[in-house]
């Protein structure tokens, strides 16, 4: 599974979307952080270095959350490895392995779109939490597998 489009369905929760905001006001496609004085400051009247700064919190913020969110997966990657190494079946590790693949499109949405959250904050939030959710209660659907396994690191 793949996300189709995640900077459009983000975008489409923000505030800029919701205000109307589709002005175009530079036609080149790159960041509108290279040029916020035509791409931001048409509407928003605060210094360029405050929208920048701005900007970039939110952005490193959703960076964070994001890499969190990726390495509860590869710890559930690893967990169910351990589990199949211990003899676990398919049956088994079945609920384990459906949180990782929606844990997975989750990660791989944030990752995807190309904001690193800023067309939606708390989307952005929302959907890494998510993953991290995924991630954890399929981690938490193998314990009775991997009690007490040598190379558990919890």
């Amino acid at each position: 599974m793949k996300a189709q489009h995640p900077e459009f369905e983000l975008w489409s929760q923000g505030i800029h979307a919701r205000s109307g905001a589709l002005k175009i006001s530079d036609h080149h496609v790159r960041s509108p952080l290279l040029n916020i004085a035509n791409a931001c400051q048409t509407c928003h009247k605060w210094p360029e270095a405050e929208l920048l700064a701005r900007a970039e919190t939110i952005q490193e913020r959703t960076f964070k959350l994001r890499s969190l969110a990726m390495d509860a997966v590869v710890e559930l990657i690893s967990d169910i490895k351990l589990a199949k190494a211990a003899g676990a079946s398919d049956e088994q590790l079945e609920e384990a392995r459906q949180a990782q693949r929606r844990s997975q499109f989750y990660v791989d949405f944030i990752d995807a779109e190309n904001s690193t959250g800023f067309h939606a904050p708390q989307e952005a939030t929302r959907i890494a939490g998510e993953a991290i959710d995924f991630a954890r209660r399929g981690q938490l659907s193998l314990r009775p597998l991997n009690a007490g396994k040598p190379g558990k690191a919890r």
